[in-house]
């Protein structure tokens, strides 16, 4: 059994399960929105903090493969409780992690991953822009109201929880990640989708400048449905967490 945390949400003994892994600099609150929208809807709902994230352990290796395979044990038997998980979702770094698990995932059964807006390729003048902020945001936490001041639509619920994020993280952990990954390139775990796996990618609208996914970089990969999110920025998962269950149960013949 899987030592590390994990939120639960819904009905432990529902045979419809899905698996949230959150992004950098979350936890597996981060998805709360997307697990509850689940639950509703009578699914069990599994979300780990990621390795140095939140109450999760603290490690060396955080490759994208070891953030990987810290949640291995998830996928099987004994921990999925004989039901592997219908669906997966991946936000942000969550989502290139997703694509990291698809050895994990073949089986006889259908699953359906859906990436949210993952960072499949960043190039190396933005990765050390984005490592810079994520490093200022660590060492000088801001308070719920500062979050709330600079974004009004966000809940006072959702500023307190990126707050204690943001407290939870490892800052040594979050660096590892950002200089053990560099080039910063995924797009190649797209094409190691074993044949049980649907694939959907969620994009954030092309006119936001928070977005990290381009349909440009998914062409070369056909089998990948990609579906635009108008309207959306990077946070899908926080301000339409309907269209990201609808996304992930449309392609699940196990629904």
């Amino acid at each position: 059994m899987a030592t590390m945390f994990a939120s639960t949400w819904g009905n432990p003994n529902s045979t419809k399960r899905a698996f949230l892994v959150h992004g950098l600099i979350g936890s597996s609150v981060t998805m709360r929105y997307v697990a509850r929208e689940f639950a509703s809807r009578g699914w069990s709902v599994t979300a780990p903090d990621l390795l140095g994230h939140g109450q999760a352990r603290r490690g060396k290796d955080y490759t994208i493969a070891a953030l990987a395979n810290e949640l291995r044990p998830y996928f099987t038997p004994a921990e999925s409780n004989d039901y592997p998980y219908d669906v997966v979702v991946g936000h942000s770094l969550g989502g290139v992690v997703a694509a990291a698990l698809f050895p994990y995932l073949k089986s006889t059964r259908s699953v359906h991953v859906v990436l949210v807006d993952p960072p499949l390729e960043v190039p190396f003048e933005f990765h050390n822009i984005a490592r810079q902020k994520f490093m200022k945001d660590l060492k000088n936490p801001k308070s719920p109201e500062e979050y709330q001041q600079e974004d009004s639509s966000w809940s006072r619920e959702a500023t307190i929880f990126k707050s204690m994020n943001v407290r939870l993280c490892e800052i040594p952990g979050v660096e590892a990640i950002m200089e053990q990954n560099q080039p910063w390139s995924f797009s190649h775990l797209l094409s190691t989708v074993p044949d049980n796996v649907k694939l959907t990618v969620l994009a954030a609208d092309p006119s936001m400048p928070d977005r990290c996914v381009t349909e440009e970089q998914l062409k070369p990969y056909p089998h990948v449905i990609t579906k635009v999110v108008r309207g959306a920025g990077h946070y899908i998962q926080h301000d339409f967490p309907q269209v990201v269950v609808d996304a992930a149960l449309e392609q699940n013949v196990e629904n």
